[in-house]
């Protein structure tokens, strides 16, 4: 079967507006070639062995070329695989996908272009402008903010422009683009905004005019990427900001982990506006279960599972053996909500306990042993590790945020956030910096143990809140 190639647009920043899609898209993917401005958690949809090339790009620093980006779609996709090209934004709107694809098409290689949320729209509603309002713009425009020399003259050549503009990446050249306005007969009290990283927990907008926005820019320190919107539905953010006020907007949190599930707590933050990521990126391996250990199962009077895969894991040996749910002992229990709900959704009660008596058989995986006692009746079914795809992400992630805190689910999330951190040599900066929370008065206990001092006393009101359930 010959390669196929997906452009696929990954919206604006929220993970949340990925079309459906391209979600569908990135799971299929054999090989994905992703941009700085693609939401690196949009990754994690892919297969555990799909191969993730980075083509990040910054102002001045390329770190891989729009020819050799070409080159590699072509040879992964001649190679028969199914990849995957995701751009931030919309693939189509400034985003080179007619040379991508061009170049796709002169090789022979099928391809699709699955549309993504535009970033100038997104950034306008994230910031409460409508790009369209029936009292302020009938009319929208969208402008590069920073023409090539071979489209240079084509930039202002009309005269018809929108009620409404937005230039994308237009720091740089802000006030040039505001002088030509002006020019061309834009009053100088023209309102003007410009968003820095929109639909983010970043995002940042200043106010200004044609005359002020890049003096507004300069002392506010905002960086691309950012979209200008220019016209007089800017005045309407003083009626229509959302966004910017949400409750945890603009907080920075590292979310520990200690399962490879995406985390639940930065589904939450992020919807509440914060600036969430979940640290580190594990990988499950798959343990082969025995029929000498399913045989031990079978037999035990009980059982106890440890995590919310080993239930998965378990059930699918037992299929795999000629056995069923029926094989299983009466008496059943889970170490976790977590695990619990996922033995009720396959018809398995269990009781929830703290900590597995000698006499039970326990399956799953443990971060450290138990004890020297309980642990000598595991049956492991799996082995968790960090994802060495996301070495790049996780380092990038970690050298251009400033995080405030970070939080902690379990005990055997501090012991995978400091192992990740050593890892990539950061650990001890980091526990002497950092702010924490916690689930669970164990926990705090341990992260403070490992040497964690400093509560954020807000993030811990907010989970003890419960919304994040």
């Amino acid at each position: 079967m010959g390669g196929f190639v997906s452009f696929v647009g990954a919206g604006p920043g929220d993970v949340g507006l990925l079309t459906e899609k391209g979600r569908q898209c990135l799971e299929k993917a054999e090989v994905v070639l992703y941009d700085r401005l693609a939401n690196p958690r949009l990754l994690r949809y892919t297969k555990a062995n799909c191969q993730l090339i980075y083509c990040g790009k910054l102002p001045d620093r390329h770190v891989m070329r729009q020819e050799k980006i070409n080159d590699t779609l072509i040879e992964m996709a001649l190679a028969g695989k199914r990849v995957v090209r995701l751009k931030g934004g919309d693939p189509s709107v400034f985003g080179r996908v007619g040379e991508e694809a061009e170049a796709a098409r002169n090789e022979g290689i099928a391809y699709e272009i699955v549309p993504g949320v535009t970033s100038s729209i997104a950034a306008a509603s994230y910031a409460g402008m409508p790009v369209t309002h029936r009292d302020y713009s009938a009319s929208f425009t969208l402008r590069t903010g920073h023409a090539c020399q071979e489209n240079e003259l084509k930039t202002h050549s009309d005269d018809e422009l929108g009620d409404t503009i937005a230039y994308y990446m237009g720091v740089k050249n802000l006030y040039h683009h505001c002088q030509v306005l002006i020019n061309k007969g834009f009053p100088p009290e023209t309102k003007v905004a410009v968003i820095e990283w929109a639909t983010t927990g970043k995002q940042r907008t200043v106010e200004g005019t044609l005359l002020t926005i890049s003096d507004e820019v300069k002392a506010n320190n905002i960086q691309n990427p950012a979209m200008t919107i220019i016209g007089d539905v800017v005045a309407l953010r003083q009626k229509l900001v959302w966004y910017e006020e949400k409750r945890m907007f603009g907080k920075r949190l590292l979310i520990a982990k200690a399962s490879a599930e995406e985390s639940k707590l930065e589904r939450y933050f992020l919807n509440e506006g914060g600036e969430a990521y979940a640290f580190p990126t594990l990988k499950t391996e798959k343990k082969s279960i025995s029929s000498h250990e399913l045989k031990q199962i079978r037999l035990a009077e009980k059982l106890v599972f440890l995590s919310p895969e080993s239930v998965t894991i378990l059930i699918e040996s037992l299929l795999a053996h000629g056995y069923d749910i029926r094989d299983l002992p009466r008496q059943v229990y889970s170490l976790s909500e977590k695990t619990k709900k996922a033995l009720l959704s396959i018809g398995i009660r269990s009781e929830k306990i703290t900590e597995p008596s000698h006499e039970m058989i326990k399956v799953g995986y443990v971060n450290k042993p138990i004890s020297a006692e309980n642990n000598s009746k595991l049956i492991t079914t799996h082995h968790l590790q960090i994802d060495d795809r996301f070495e790049v992400i996780d380092k990038r992630l970690l050298n251009e945020e400033t995080w405030e805190t970070v939080v902690f689910p379990s005990q055997s999330s501090v012991d995978w956030f400091l192992a990740a951190l050593k890892s990539y040599g950061y650990r001890d900066n980091w526990i002497k910096t950092i702010s924490f929370a916690y689930i669970g008065q164990r926990v705090k206990a341990y992260a403070e143990e490992k040497g964690f001092t400093k509560i954020d006393e807000e993030v811990q009101r907010e989970l003890a809140l419960g919304y994040w359930k």
